[in-house]
């Protein structure tokens, strides 16, 4: 029977774990092909799949099948809580040709036990989700655009997060800590819903809009959400009007093929590991 939730099931937040590698020793045959190849060579080891976070993450998946519910308590942390409040105010500022969906959660239709919520999607001529993070630091939502502000567009703009990059004063900027867990939710969403392209939309409201979420907060009935309700301005992160940044910053690509057949097939082998309940 099919899970209605996403409780031990594959989800695009998390898909990053299934990608994890480890080392092991080649076999006679496989060290024999290696030298074949490289004669010089002195490597003993080979990538091997699963690694150690995709093991956890496999395991974790079994003891949420098994209990039948998420093994998370801390779905309602701050972070978390602001999150929702800004995101829903954040499709209300992007123009119609944006749809506000992060309360759906789609389904594989091939894969029933890999499932994904994007936040959104956009009407263009390529199938095109929105992925959207309201950073709950400022340095995090800093270092999330930064690379749009140095001239980095597109898929470039995305591999400088992940992969680090230098700025325009010679600076090298390390990857974000984040970075490559909201590239592979992007592809993973991607291949759920068919999507060609994906819009990363990175949101910090200015000073001026912060009345409007502290009376969403307010609104909302959620005793958890007083940190905002009841919050001074100056505990909650925002930027200046008619600052530097702009409030909304988007980083537009198409989803790479390779990459999505990659954690297709990843998907696909890690099925044999699940139990069924």
């Amino acid at each position: 029977m099919l899970s209605k939730t996403r409780d031990g099931n594959f989800t695009s937040s998390e898909i990053i774990n299934l990608l994890s590698t480890t080392s092991r020793p080649m076999t006679e045959d496989e060290l024999k092909l290696h030298l074949a190849d490289n004669p010089k060579s002195k490597k003993k080891n080979i990538d091997a799949w699963p690694g150690k976070a995709a093991v956890t993450y496999l395991n974790q998946c079994n003891m949420e099948r098994r209990l039948g519910k998420s093994l998370d308590s801390e779905l309602d942390a701050r972070p978390v809580l602001w999150g929702k409040f800004v995101e829903a105010l954040l499709f209300s500022l992007l123009s119609e040709d944006y749809t506000y969906n992060s309360n759906d959660t789609l389904r594989h239709p091939l894969f029933p036990y890999w499932l994904g919520s994007p936040d959104g999607f956009k009407k263009s001529t390529k199938k095109t989700l929105a992925e959207a993070k309201c950073p709950y630091t400022l340095e995090s939502f800093c270092k999330l655009v930064n690379p749009l502000y140095e001239g980095y567009e597109g898929i470039e703009a995305m591999n400088a997060l992940r992969s680090g990059y230098t700025d325009k004063n010679g600076l090298f900027q390390p990857p974000h800590a984040d970075a490559e867990k909201y590239y592979w939710q992007q592809v993973s969403n991607a291949c759920i819903d068919d999507c060609e392209a994906s819009d990363f939309i990175i949101y910090c409201p200015y000073e001026s809009e912060l009345e409007v979420i502290q009376k969403m907060a307010v609104e909302s009935g959620n005793p958890q959400a007083y940190f905002i309700a009841n919050a001074s301005k100056d505990t909650l992160p925002y930027i200046k009007d008619n600052g530097y940044y702009k409030n909304i910053n988007t980083i537009s690509f198409d989803v790479p093929v390779e990459d999505k057949e990659f954690l297709t097939e990843t998907v696909k082998n890690a099925e044999k590991y699940l139990i069924s309940v």
